[in-house]
């Protein structure tokens, strides 16, 4: 019960009890008036009767002293009149039955008016001739009495009614500040760390208010100052001190996580560019020139990068000269436009004033498609060594693929073979399940995953399914169909008590129609909704982050929840965690990876969990492969784990 109903039904009670109070005693103090006023009448009637009739009874004229009786009696003033002798005899005796006019009878039984009589000696001459007794007749004061009553029940009442109101109105002023301080509170659970503006000038709920701004700006920056070293630990162990780019250790993960994943959608190519005669630059215009042109080149790399739309990358500085970008979901064309452009924007940096020579550097690309790590560096290294031949700031795309492999349909083919797809709806899922780290047998959610087979019923490979999807913008299509199929799995009561994660494209988000159709299919699919969960990649989702927390915001709303998928892949700042109501995050398995033996990453994930936590946002540590790492990520409080060394995918029926 609230603190305003709470003192609403204390003041209530309080003015329900003077008000009874108040009326009764109203009543009592009103019945003790009447009945001294009925006592009074009596007696000073009875003495009046008593003198006025005494020369009449001495005359003998008793006809007189009968009808001045009966005139007094018909009056209806008076209940009885009597007239005794010295010896008590009854000589005349008037008696008029109460006549209580407009008075309910339970007011009268519940509140009896006394009536006294009024005695009076009737003499004859000097000689004492005998009595005459009066009552005097209540009905006149129980109608005065009730009349009274009411009036002034109705006057307390509307006094306290009054009086209430304005009391509650009161109480909902100066209790105002309590309301805000409540939404101050829910809004920090929720991540938002708002402040009061409007100090409420009661002392003791201005204390309150002031404690709270206090508390909600201390957690603000709590949450802040463990974003800030988080970041400040990933980019001492993985950026590059001098060009701010990612290091060769954090290359060397991701690049090995690009080998070793079972998830054959992850990188499609690796590009080299290496600056041309580095070391004569620095001999010749110094250190700091040197410098310079490096931290140019990563800028002018990361321009590139960015005007490629929906492009997912990793530039890193290996070491003097050379730098690497590892590039995911892009088609062959894709690659080859990126390594051009990367190539012809090299003369941008003589133009910045960076280097005084044209021929700047070259670029070498490899497609992956299975390699081992030295394989794919090996392609990469000889497709640079390659246009380091063909002359100043060219490039080389190296692909060992077999002329009859699928990636090499044009995209027309692929145009024609999706679309097939997705209007025949050839699409079967796979779900693979995310265990709990406290309980071993416990399945936290079905991470689902999508399979396509062509005409001939071969299976298309991802790797060429996203990224062929994503350049022929047939992405969403894709998303609605898997969310359809899903939400109609969720359904069956065999699935009743499971929870499904479904990947989506970060463009997706940012499409207000798809985004209107989601909220929309949600609705329709209520039951099942809050047994669906959506996925995101960090790298791109959180590009917009407007457009992300509003898409986080028109989800929750329909009972679905929201992750983050390749969360630490990039170099994004920690801190718009504290600000979006995430369900879960999922570390990207570059960390995961081998981190029983890996020190730094244990580091990271731990304090990413500890952060995470404290925003009531849960852990899934991808890529899991060895009880090592698992028992690893365990004792670090991650919450789930995937991979293929937890649960294998299986076809969902």
């Amino acid at each position: 019960m609230t603190l305003l109903r709470q003192l609403i039904i204390v003041i209530a009670t309080l003015f329900i009890l003077m008000f009874i109070g108040s009326v009764v005693i109203n009543i009592q103090n009103t019945r003790s008036y009447l009945n001294n006023q009925l006592r009074n009448i009596s007696q000073d009637s009875a003495t009046s009767l008593g003198l006025s009739l005494s020369p009449h009874i001495a005359k003998g004229e008793i006809a007189f002293v009968e009808s001045e009786i009966n005139a007094i009696s018909d009056s209806g003033y008076y209940r009885e009149v009597v007239i005794t002798d010295i010896n008590g005899k009854t000589v005349i005796e008037r008696i008029q039955p109460a006549v209580v006019k407009d008075v309910p009878a339970w007011f009268i039984n519940w509140i009896a008016l006394d009536t006294p009589r009024g005695e009076a000696i009737i003499m004859a001459g000097w000689k004492k001739w005998g009595k005459i007794r009066v009552s005097a007749n209540p009905g006149y004061a129980y109608s005065s009495l009730w009349s009274s009553s009411v009036t002034s029940f109705w006057w307390f009442l509307g006094f306290s009614g009054f009086a209430m109101l304005l009391g509650i109105i009161a109480l909902r002023h100066v209790l105002q500040p309590l309301r805000a301080v409540e939404a101050q509170a829910k809004a920090i659970c929720n991540r938002e760390y708002t402040v009061q503006d409007q100090m409420p000038w009661t002392l003791e709920l201005r204390n309150v208010v002031s404690a709270m701004n206090m508390m909600s700006n201390k957690v603000k920056e709590m949450f802040k100052e463990q974003a800030d070293a988080m970041e400040r630990m990933q980019a001492d162990t993985y950026v590059d001190a001098l060009t701010g780019l990612a290091n060769r250790k954090y290359f060397d993960i991701q690049l090995t996580q690009v080998t070793k994943t079972r998830r054959t959608s992850s990188t499609n190519a690796l590009i080299l560019i290496e600056l041309h005669e580095f070391r004569n630059f620095t001999e010749r215009k110094g250190y700091r020139a040197g410098v310079e042109l490096l931290r140019g080149c990563g800028t002018l790399l990361e321009e590139v990068c960015k005007e490629t739309p929906h492009l997912h990358y990793i530039v890193a500085h290996l070491s003097d000269a050379n730098f690497a970008i590892l590039t995911q979901d892009l088609v062959d064309e894709g690659v080859r436009s990126l390594a051009e452009k990367l190539a012809l924007s090299l003369v941008k940096l003589q133009e910045r004033g960076l280097t005084d020579t044209s021929n700047i550097g070259h670029v070498g690309a490899a497609i992956y498609h299975g390699q081992t790590v030295g394989q794919l560096m090996s392609e990469a290294d000889m497709a640079l060594r390659t246009s380091q031949i063909n002359g100043s700031n060219a490039f080389h795309i190296s692909d060992s693929r077999k002329t009859d492999d699928t990636g090499l349909h044009p995209a027309s083919h692929w145009m024609e073979v999706l679309s097939n797809v997705l209007a025949e709806r050839r699409i079967i899922l796979h779900r693979q399940a995310i265990m709990s780290c406290k309980d071993d047998t416990q399945i936290l959610q079905y991470e689902v995953l999508l399979r396509i087979y062509d005409s001939n019923e071969k299976l298309i490979p991802a790797s060429r399914i996203i990224p062929m999807a994503k350049h022929l913008h047939l992405t969403q299509d894709f998303d609605k169909q898997v969310v359809s199929e899903t939400l109609a799995r969720l359904g069956h009561p065999e699935n009743a008590n499971i929870v499904a994660a479904v990947n989506l494209f970060p463009m997706s988000i940012k499409d207000s129609g798809f985004v209107a159709w989601l909220c929309d299919i949600l609705r329709k699919h209520a039951d099942v909704a809050p047994r669906i969960a959506f996925e995101l990649r960090e790298h791109g989702a959180t590009d917009n982050l407007d457009a992300l927390r509003s898409w986080v915001e028109c989800v929750a709303a329909t009972g679905a929840k929201t992750g983050l998928d390749q969360v630490g892949k990039g170099f994004q700042s920690f801190n718009y965690l504290s600000t979006l109501k995430l369900d879960y995050i999922k570390i990207d398995g570059s960390y995961t990876r081998g981190i029983q033996e890996n020190k730094d990453n244990q580091f990271f994930v731990e304090s990413l969990a500890k952060f995470a936590h404290g925003l009531g946002i849960y852990v899934i540590a991808e890529s899991v492969e060895t009880i090592e790492e698992r028992n690893t990520l365990k004792s670090l409080r991650v919450d789930g784990v995937k991979g293929y060394g937890v649960a294998q995918p299986a076809k969902w029926d």
